[in-house]
C-alpha cells in the first residue's frame, strides 16, 4: 500500500511525540522526520521530499508561514497549533486542514479521511455533511458546516451560500465546481443560478405543470425550479 509519508515540524518534543501517538493507527501515514525549526525543517523537506507536512505555526522566532515561504510547496499541509486565530491565513495557502490542539482524534480522523490516495493529486476532495468550509463574510471569515447550508446561489465568478444559522458568506466557486463537490444525495440543482439542500426543504408550490416554487424553513427566500431540472425534483419528492 502506498503510504503518505510526512514530517513533523514543531518546537515543542512533547507535541510531537502525542502527535506520532495519534498518527499510529493510520497505516496510511509514514513519519520519515520531525524538525523543531524553520532551517531544520527547510534541509528535511527538501532531502526527503515528503507527500505530507503537519506544521505548528508557532516555531520559535519564525513560523509555519516563514517555512512555506521560503521553499517550494509541492506538499500536502496540515496545520496542527494552539491558535485559532491564523485558521484565515492558513486556508490562503491550501492548507489541507487546521487542527487546534490539543488534537482530538476523531478530529484527526476526520483530516486523515480527507487524504485519500496519496496516487491522487486533486485535493479538491469530496465533502462530506460534516465538513467544514471556510466562506467570506461581510466584516470576517468563518467555517460552516456543509450540512447547515440551506442553497447557494451564482454570483458571477463567485456564489453565495446562506446557512440555518442564518449567515450569508461568498466563496470563489462555480455552481459546477459546488456539484463535483457537495454530497450528491444531500443536495441539488433546481436552476443554473441556484444549488438546494433537500434536507431543508418546507414546501414545493407548483406553478404549472414544469416548474415549482421551493419554500424552506430557515429562511423566507423562494427559489425556482426550472423546467430543465424539474424532472429531478418529481423524482426526488415523488411528484407527477
Amino acid at each position: 500500500m502506498k503510504k503518505w509519508t510526512s514530517i513533523i515540524v514543531d518546537d515543542e518534543p512533547l507535541a510531537r511525540l502525542e502527535l506520532k501517538r495519534l498518527l499510529k493507527v493510520y497505516d496510511q501515514i509514514s513519519i520519515i522526520g520531525e524538525s523543531d525549526s524553520v532551517h531544520s525543517a527547510k534541509e528535511i523537506i527538501v532531502e526527503q521530499k515528503p507527500d505530507l507536512v503537519f506544521l505548528d505555526i508557532d516555531l520559535g522566532t519564525k513560523s509555519g508561514f516563514d517555512l512555506l515561504e521560503i521553499i517550494p510547496v509541492n506538499f500536502r499541509v496540515i496545520f496542527v497549533t494552539a491558535f485559532d486565530e491564523f485558521a484565515i491565513r492558513a486556508f490562503k495557502v491550501n492548507a489541507l486542514d487546521y487542527l487546534l490542539k490539543p488534537v482530538h482524534p476523531e478530529r484527526l480522523k476526520e483530516t486523515i479521511s480527507r487524504l485519500g490516495n496519496p496516487f491522487v493529486e486533486d485535493v479538491n476532495f469530496l465533502l462530506e455533511p460534516f465538513d467544514k468550509i471556510l466562506v467570506t463574510l461581510l466584516k470576517c471569515s468563518r467555517f460552516v458546516t456543509v450540512s447547515s447550508i440551506i442553497y447557494i446561489e451564482a454570483k458571477g465568478d463567485y456564489t453565495q451560500l446562506v446557512t440555518i444559522d442564518g449567515h450569508t458568506g461568498i466563496v470563489h466557486h462555480s455552481i459546477k465546481k459546488w456539484l463535483s463537490r457537495l454530497p450528491s444525495n444531500m443536495f441539488s440543482q433546481v436552476h443554473r443560478s441556484f444549488i438546494v439542500n433537500i434536507d431543508h426543504i418546507k414546501e414545493l408550490k407548483k406553478k404549472n405543470k414544469d416548474s415549482f416554487d421551493i419554500y424552506f424553513e430557515r429562511t423566507a427566500k423562494k427559489i425556482p425550479v426550472s423546467r430543465n431540472f424539474s424532472k429531478e425534483i418529481k423524482s426526488r419528492f415523488e411528484l407527477k
